[in-house]
């Protein structure tokens, strides 16, 4: 049994700083000279030397006349300049990661015309980071984040999650999509539920404020299609199936289609940059969350 202090650490076991120091002294042909090139004092050179011996359990420098390797020293300096290049290679590879030069982000989207310009943003600023998306409702990638199957999502809430990082980048309504062979002017939320409806799939955010609004009035929608898309959604409204709703800022630019409000108080949420506390020191997602914040405020200007 040992009495070594450093969890899971061997006896004799030798360290990356000894090997530096050990190399060090030997391409710079001196302790001094060492000491100069990493920064230390000559005293700890010499004290991390006699140590790499110790564990090495034999000689490698001759101090005098000159300093001059022993055939141990020989053989060790060879495996420390392989181990060192290793690590210099492994540092740089990190270095890269931290400035966003290699790797990669896993962003989730329930909102593509929101998400969408984040990710540009994005991409134009790191152009060497690989990008990966995964498009799902609010729930789906609520579970994705918790997972850790994505590390970032742009998704629309109607208040932040317990738990989760959640920084609003604008405010949403929704609003009524009817097709444009029955304009009307508003709708209200009781002819909005006499339907005949075109809802998204339960997990979708749509579709959860839409039916807490109706609860709210003792309402109950009836939902004529259920539907996995805003695009078969718009194309239900299209084809004269019913009436769907939409935020906002999701409108449908179709001449089929007309957008109307919903009359009373405002069925409101908002999109939001959501990601695990604890991942917000990694730099890909910090980032990320910063450079949507700045296109949401021009999209808004």
């Amino acid at each position: 049994m040992t009495n070594d202090p450093r969890p899971g650490r061997r006896e004799g076991a030798i360290s990356l700083n000894a090997l530096r120091c050990f190399a060090a002294v030997v391409e710079g042909g001196s302790i001094s000279r060492a000491a100069e090139i990493l920064g230390l004092s000559q005293p700890t050179i010499s004290v991390t030397l006699t140590g790499l011996e110790r564990a090495c359990g034999t000689l490698l420098l001759h101090r005098r006349p000159r300093l001059a390797l022993t055939d141990a020293g020989q053989d060790l300096l060879a495996r420390a300049r392989l181990v060192l290049g290793r690590m210099d290679e492994l540092e740089e590879t990190m270095r890269q990661s931290r400035e966003l030069r290699r790797g990669s982000i896993n962003i989730g989207l329930s909102t593509p015309a929101h998400a969408m310009p984040c990710i540009a943003a994005m991409m134009a600023a790191y152009p060497e980071l690989r990008v990966r998306t995964r498009l799902g409702n609010t729930n789906g990638l609520l579970e994705a984040l918790a997972a850790c199957e994505i590390e970032v999502a742009i998704m629309t809430l109607t208040r932040p999650v317990e738990g989760m990082s959640c920084t609003l980048l604008v405010s949403q309504r929704l609003i009524a999509c009817v097709p444009a062979s029955a304009p009307r002017a508003a709708i209200s939320l009781k002819e909005l539920a006499e339907g005949p409806l075109v809802l998204r799939e339960p997990g979708s955010m749509t579709r959860a404020m839409m039916e807490a609004a109706f609860a709210a009035q003792n309402l109950s929608g009836r939902i004529a299609l259920e539907v996995g898309s805003r695009e078969a959604a718009r194309e239900a409204v299209a084809a004269g199936i019913g009436i769907s709703v939409v935020l906002d800022g999701e409108a449908w630019q179709d001449q089929r289609l007309l957008a109307v409000p919903i009359l009373g108080e405002p069925i409101a949420g908002g999109v939001y940059a959501l990601a695990l506390p604890e991942s917000l020191d990694l730099p890909a997602i910090r980032a990320f969350i910063a450079l949507s914040g700045e296109a949401a405020n021009r999209a808004a200007i």
